[in-house]
């Protein structure tokens, strides 16, 4: 997730690594972006509540896709800003977020049909590896060590929960296919969004995943039960939120520190399901946990460079 810093109190050397100072500026970055985190953290929390009544997954990404849509675009009528875009970078836009980020949410709810939400969250959350692999290989990423040693360090975490100690590997696959598909989705997004701002990005893509969620809907007709409207409500709030504030985190301390703040993005997840739906935390779990987390900041703090874009909200 990318974006060019604008903030005046930041210093860029030679070098492109940001000579940082602490301000209220950065406070409130570093606030945001863990506000954000918390906010996606709770989208397995309330998807798991709605297979609890039985609801299949169309009709719910349905709902999400399409209130969050309606709550972002609310969001810039309040606020007067444009949701307008070139022709051609809104159908990008469509169809990442119909194709790419679409297929990404209907593997990521698939899997937490099939396992806990606490070993999805850790297996998707490795997407972060797969994103600086597929940069590697289409060289958009310049080759460092100190990535080979996160991307080691995270692949060990994964296999760690990779192995289920009860069940079939049908839940972790959906999960790991998951976190793929959105390191490529991310890939493209870094391209589309060096020509457009981020916040009429979030809108272009949630309307294009509501658009295919929708139309994929009438084909099969699901209902969606009466008792898994307000999970249903909940993920829309939650994603339009968390789009919102993870941007406006952006802007104030790039895109590398607000990664690193959103590290508790899995660790929320585990501790909401532990507390929310009684699901134990096993040994094995907070050792992957561990060595995932502890490969993240070092992905972020790699002197990976902050995608040109998403200047503003």
């Amino acid at each position: 997730m990318g974006a060019t810093d604008k903030a005046s109190h930041r210093i860029v050397g030679s070098s492109g690594d940001p000579e940082q100072s602490v301000s209220t500026r950065d406070i409130a970055g570093i606030a945001l972006a863990g506000i954000a985190a918390v906010a996606f953290g709770t989208l397995a929390i309330s998807a798991k509540f709605a297979y609890r009544v039985g609801s299949p997954v169309l009709p719910l990404l349905t709902v999400r896709f399409i209130g969050a849509t309606l709550l972002i675009a609310l969001f810039h009528l309040l606020t007067r800003r444009s949701l307008m875009v070139r022709r051609g970078v809104m159908w990008r836009l469509l169809v990442l977020g119909g194709v790419g980020y679409g297929l990404e949410t209907a593997l990521f709810f698939g899997a937490l049909q099939r396992a806990p939400a606490g070993v999805v969250a850790l297996i998707f959350y490795s997407y972060p590896l797969w994103t600086v692999l597929v940069g590697f290989a289409t060289r958009l990423e310049p080759f460092r060590w100190k990535l080979v040693a996160a991307l080691v360090v995270g692949s060990i975490g994964v296999a760690i929960v990779f192995t289920p100690e009860h069940g079939g590997l049908a839940g972790p696959l959906f999960a790991l296919a998951a976190a793929v598909t959105v390191a490529l989705y991310f890939i493209l997004m870094q391209l589309v969004l060096r020509d457009v701002e981020a916040s009429p990005a979030a809108f272009w893509t949630s309307a294009g995943a509501a658009i295919t969620t929708a139309l994929t809907w009438l084909v099969f007709r699901d209902p969606l039960p009466s008792g898994a409207v307000i999970p249903a409500l909940a993920l829309a709030g939650a994603s339009a939120f968390a789009f919102i504030t993870l941007y406006a985190a952006i802007t104030r301390i790039g895109s590398s520190r607000a990664s690193v703040a959103a590290m508790v993005e899995p660790i929320a997840t585990i501790v909401l399901a532990a507390v929310l739906l009684d699901e134990r935390i096993t040994t094995r779990v907070l050792i992957g946990a561990a060595f995932v987390v502890s490969a993240l900041p070092m992905l972020a703090l790699a002197g990976k460079k902050d995608v040109p874009a998403a200047d503003s909200l």
